[in-house]
Order: C-alpha cells, then structure tokens, then sequence
C-alpha cells in the first residue's frame, strides 16, 4: 500500500491531494482547489486536470480551509463533474448571503463570496454530504489519520458574527466590513495534520498564524513535510515552530511574480537557520514541474512535471 501527497502548482494558491495507491488510487482527500487555468502556464496544473489525467473517478473527502479565491477557484469547475462523498468546511455562509445572487469579481474579496456561494449552492443542489464542523474532527483511513484542526472559538465566533451582518443589498456600505472578514479569513482557516502510524507526516496550514498552535503544540511533533503557512508569510511562521517540528521537507506554495510580495525574502533564510529542510516551491522562476509529490510510504520528495 502506498500513500502520497500531491502539492500542486495553481501558481499563487494551494491545491493538496492526498491519495492511497493499490494499483489505481483507492482513496483520495483533497484540500482545497486552487485557482487556475493551466492553458495559460503550462507548468501549473489545475485541480480538475490533475483528476482527469490521473483517472480520479471518486473524492472521498474535499476540505475547504477557508474560502478565499486562491483556495477554492478549482473546485467548482469538478463539481457534478466528479464523485464526491463528503465536503467539510467551517465556515457556512448565511443564508441571505448564500442566496443573494451576488456576481461580482471587482474586487478579490468579492470575487471569493461569489465562488463560496455558487459552491454551497452547487453542492447542495447536487446533494453532496456537506459537514460543517466547529470543533476539530478526525478522519481515520487504515494507517493514516486525517486531523483536521480548527481555529480558537473565539476567532471563529467572531468571524461568523462579521458574515452574519453582511447586506449585499448595499454594497458601498459593506466596504469595511468586506475588509475585516478579508483579514480575518486567513486566521480563522482550517489546518491538517496528517499521521502514518502514529508519527506526524505533514502539517498542512493554510493561511494560519502564530497563535493557532498553542493548542495543538503536543500532538504535532516531529514532522516529515511542512507546508509553510500563507505562501511563504515569514510573519506566520517562527523560530519556535521549526524548532518544535524540525521538519525535513519545507513547501511553499506561491507563484514566480511575488503576488502580494509573497513569499517574503526572510523565509528561506528564517528556515535554513533555524531547520535542516530542503526547501521547496510549488512555483518559482526557474521550477518545471507542475507538482510536489511527498512520498508517505518511502519519505521521499520528488518533482513531477
């Protein structure tokens, strides 16, 4: 049996399939869906591609962090188009703002709310489980774990009070709110913490920062790959986290034109000082392949185009 971790290039997003192997792909979980269209760069490689040209027929499990557009560009285009079990998410859109009929891609925040409710609205309408969780959950599959970790209650609470006051019906009112839930999107995400056996393999963390670790600081450990937080943000990760993880594999997943000058340039030297990971990007100016595979079964990383 093996297992392995498929880091995307979607260019500046993030796109993880998590797959077991028994000749043809047995199981699969994907966190997130990424945001492009792999006709435009031919190193990057969409979602919905990666599962056409790998002969996914089924999703067991698809994984929404958070809904900003670089996590969940991909997914709608696979939507009815692909099995899926069951979506977990945390984050439920109020109705009034699910059914506003909003289409509006002016602004990256905006654009985000019109792909979140066109996907809660296609999932319900195809009739795809659809569990919202507000406490961690773990999923259990033979020798792997799946924990998927949530953010402080209060950062949740607080977040779904700021959706709760939208009113699409008068946008030029909402720009500061819209701006405070754009912030606040990235702390209160979604993380994954992936086990073999008991031992941590990897550490998938989104857009989180600091502080979302303190609860879970027992229970990571040691780590095989981490996903460096917010594509590259040196702001999000520490000296104490490398440390605490001594990872042996770092990924950041960005593109080659420094959208949202990330990843910052005090990454690299932040994890070569204070870790012995090789580092990897999903996407940088001299990269070719289209992926980062993480091999859980062999511990080995390899770069596949």
């Amino acid at each position: 049996m093996k297992w392995v971790i498929d880091f995307l290039n979607v260019g500046f997003g993030e796109a993880t399939i998590i797959r077991r192997m028994e000749g043809r792909c047995t199981y699969c979980l994907v966190v997130d869906g990424g945001d492009v269209n792999p006709m435009t760069n031919p190193r990057r490689c969409s979602l919905e591609q990666y599962l056409r040209e790998y002969e996914i027929t089924k999703i067991d499990v698809l994984v929404l962090t958070h809904f900003h557009r670089d996590h969940i560009g991909g997914v709608l285009p696979i939507l009815g188009h692909v099995p899926i079990e069951e979506v977990i998410l945390h984050l439920p859109l109020p109705e009034h703002v699910q059914q506003s009929a909003l289409n509006d891609y002016s602004t990256p925040i905006l654009g985000s709310f019109t792909l979140y409710a066109a996907i809660l609205n296609r999932i319900d309408e195809l009739g795809i489980k659809k569990t919202e969780i507000v406490k961690r959950l773990t999923i259990v599959e033979e020798d792997m774990e799946f924990r998927i970790l949530t953010p402080s209650q209060q950062k949740w609470t607080q977040l779904i009070e700021e959706l709760d006051r939208l009113d699409f019906t008068q946008l030029d009112q909402q720009e500061e709110r819209l701006t405070t839930i754009d912030r606040m999107l990235n702390h209160a995400s979604l993380a994954i913490l992936i086990k073999n056996k008991g031992n941590s393999v990897a550490l998938l963390t989104s857009d989180v920062g600091l502080d979302y670790w303190e609860p879970y600081a027992d229970e990571i450990g040691k780590l095989h790959t981490l996903q460096a937080p917010h594509h590259g943000d040196a702001s999000h990760l520490s000296e104490e986290n490398l440390r605490a993880w001594e990872p042996r594999a770092v990924i950041i997943s960005a593109d080659d034109q420094g959208t949202y000058q990330l990843p910052h340039a005090e990454m690299e030297p932040l994890i070569r000082e204070h870790s012995d990971a090789q580092l990897y990007y999903t996407e940088a100016l001299s990269t070719i392949h289209r992926m980062i595979r993480v091999d859980v079964t062999e511990g080995t990383v390899e770069l596949v185009q």
